[in-house]
């Protein structure tokens, strides 16, 4: 008889991520063809399910990803895509006077009808809470199966989310949706979970982890710098992560849940937001002309992008 092949790295990976969560874990076929990295699909039971992947993703350098739509770009890294668990998401008034729910990312806007959120807003009742901040831009027209499956999107069926080339979304000046977030529980890079907020003059959410405490400083300290200043001032905002969520100006406060309004699943894994009911939720017509032509500026947006990038997640857990 011959010998028996040893797995591979991240076949190694796979039967340890079985071993240790309870949720499913779906490979491709072993036979499948493809000169792209291997991948496969986490559908979580509980939270400790994604602590334990993500541990495991940063020992085999395996990237966590949340399902829900396939990277305009090629992958280069294996990868592991994480539903954001529907089954058992529950949310609850936290604040009935202010109109502020909690709800588990896990929550589909159908669940969410109830609290008047995301009144005014056409998007997919299927889409969960996760999706939506990580994408804000959703439109009901093109949501694909993976929003209901665990698997990733067909190409021929992304979501559409008003991307430029490269795969990010053009901001805007902070947009009017965000006002909707208040608080972010959130599972960082490193495995610490903290409940991001408000920052600014008026209230400021306790930074309860060293972790938080050493990331906060650096974060005002890129926004204070010339080059986000530089791109504050541009309508829209041209980088992909709003950075501008920290910087205060005469209608805005700094709010670190907010920082990760349209993250795309890159800079953390979030579990629960803190959602308040607007009166409106207005979004201005705005001009992408300006920003578009100015070269010059994208690429000082793409660089804030990368700082912001390597301070949150420097060993790139999340892809």
């Amino acid at each position: 008889m011959g010998r028996r092949t040893s797995a591979t790295p991240f076949e190694q990976f796979c039967a340890r991520l079985e071993r240790t969560c309870l949720g499913s874990v779906r490979t491709a076929p072993a036979n499948a063809v493809s000169a792209q990295p291997p991948q496969a699909w986490l559908k979580p039971v509980r939270l400790e399910d994604v602590a334990h992947a993500r541990a495991l993703c940063q020992e085999y350098r395996v990237a966590l990803r949340l399902e829900g739509r396939e990277p305009p770009t090629a992958r280069t890294q294996a990868t592991l895509w994480v539903s954001p668990q529907p089954a058992g998401a529950t949310l609850s008034l936290v604040d009935s006077q202010a109109g502020v729910w909690r709800a588990d990312a896990g929550c589909t806007v159908e669940q969410l009808k109830e609290t008047g959120v995301f009144a005014g807003m056409d998007l997919p009742p299927e889409l969960t809470l996760a999706q939506w901040f990580a994408w804000p831009k959703t439109e009901r027209a093109k949501v694909s199966g993976a929003a209901r499956r665990d698997e990733t999107p067909s190409p021929e069926q992304p979501w559409e989310t008003g991307e430029r080339e490269g795969g990010c979304e053009l901001g805007s000046s902070m947009p009017e949706a965000v006002r909707i977030v208040e608080r972010a529980e959130v599972l960082l890079a490193d495995g610490t979970v903290e409940v991001l907020g408000p920052f600014g003059a008026t209230a400021q959410a306790p930074l309860r982890s060293l972790t938080l405490q050493q990331l906060v400083p650096k974060l005002f300290e890129l926004a204070g710098s010339d080059a986000a200043q530089r791109c504050a001032q541009a309508t829209p905002w041209p980088a992909c992560y709003r950075l501008d969520a920290l910087i205060a100006t005469a209608t805005h406060e700094p709010n670190l849940a907010q920082l990760l309004f349209g993250h795309q699943g890159r800079l953390g894994w979030v579990q629960a937001l803190w959602l308040k009911r607007l009166d409106a939720v207005f979004e201005p017509q705005r001009s992408e002309q300006d920003v578009e032509r100015n070269k010059a500026l994208l690429q000082l947006a793409s660089h804030l992008d990368q700082e912001l990038k390597h301070i949150l997640d420097p060993l790139g857990v999340f892809g």
